[in-house]
């Protein structure tokens, strides 16, 4: 385990009057009982670092504690910003964990410092298994070949989606995205080729929509895209987009299509029938000739 520290003191920011005599920092055995029990109860990211914080500021007066892995994209963030920075770079052997940062409003001294670093100390294990168990949660997410989310996120994002829609009573949309003649793609060319197709197809999906939106692999070579707060007309941009786009890709002499069902969200519904009603879309698209998108206005009965 190592840490390297850095400081960083802004002068005017130091506070005018002078602060009130703290209490003295609890000593070093009772750092050695408290933490570890405190931090490894959860595997929680948030949760282990809240408590951390809150210990800490009890003892130092820390405004602000922030976090970032930035191998995993993933950021903590507690209080507001103060003038006096200290800042460490947490590792276990030479596994970067994340850098972590706290401020206050006045200077730390070296015996602060010191009582700090062996709090951090305590600090380190539960943080790497809490992030490694975020980590493998995230990749239960993730389908293995594109790396966007799976059938399991997928189900787990509709539900919030119409549980939110269905609230505050706005409109969603999703749309189920299938490859035309895949089947012989595979056929002609082999899998190996065929996987490359849904990756840049998948990487298209992600290029066409906004931060808001979400894309899954649905199963084989179907995607959905999740449209919160889009009614139709949006909906239909996004897809068009979408669709322009697959056409004009060409993958090894390849050039595939899909084809694209679209529904909107109603008020009774629930993850199985608004997915049963876009892929009723997208069998009418598939019947009218393919490359093209059906939305559910215009299913014929």
């Amino acid at each position: 385990m190592s840490l390297l520290r850095s400081i960083t003191t802004n002068v005017a920011t130091e506070p005018s009057v002078k602060r009130q005599q703290r209490q003295a920092l609890r000593a070093p055995m009772e750092l050695q009982l408290t933490l570890p029990s405190l931090l490894g109860g959860t595997l929680d990211r948030d949760l282990v670092l809240q408590r951390f914080h809150e210990l800490i500021s009890t003892d130092l007066d820390i405004a602000h504690l922030d976090l970032i892995d930035h191998a995993e994209h993933y950021r903590f963030s507690r209080g507001v910003s103060a003038g006096h920075q200290i800042q460490y770079q947490l590792k276990i052997e030479h596994e970067h964990l994340a850098t972590l940062t706290m401020t206050r409003s006045h200077p730390f001294n070296e015996h602060e410092m010191i009582w700090l670093e062996q709090a951090i100390v305590h600090l380190l294990i539960p943080l790497k298994h809490a992030l490694q168990y975020a980590e493998a949660l995230a990749q239960a997410m993730c389908d293995g070949l594109t790396g966007i989310g799976n059938r399991r996120a997928m189900n787990q994002a509709l539900s919030r989606c119409i549980h939110s829609s269905q609230r505050h009573e706005r409109i969603s949309s999703l749309l189920i995205v299938d490859i035309d003649h895949f089947k012989s793609i595979n056929d002609q060319h082999g899998h190996a080729l065929g996987d490359q197709v849904l990756i840049l197809l998948a990487k298209t999906l992600q290029s066409a929509l906004r931060l808001t939106d979400q894309a899954f692999r649905y199963g084989g070579e179907e995607f959905v895209l999740l449209l919160p707060e889009t009614p139709i007309p949006g909906a239909h941009i996004v897809g068009e987009r979408l669709r322009q786009a697959v056409d004009g890709m060409n993958i090894q002499g390849i050039q595939p299509t899909v084809s694209i069902g679209l529904a909107s969200l109603r008020p009774d519904d629930n993850v199985n029938t608004w997915l049963n009603r876009a892929d009723q879309a997208l069998y009418q698209a598939k019947h009218q000739g393919r490359n093209r998108m059906v939305d559910d206005s215009q299913l014929i009965a």
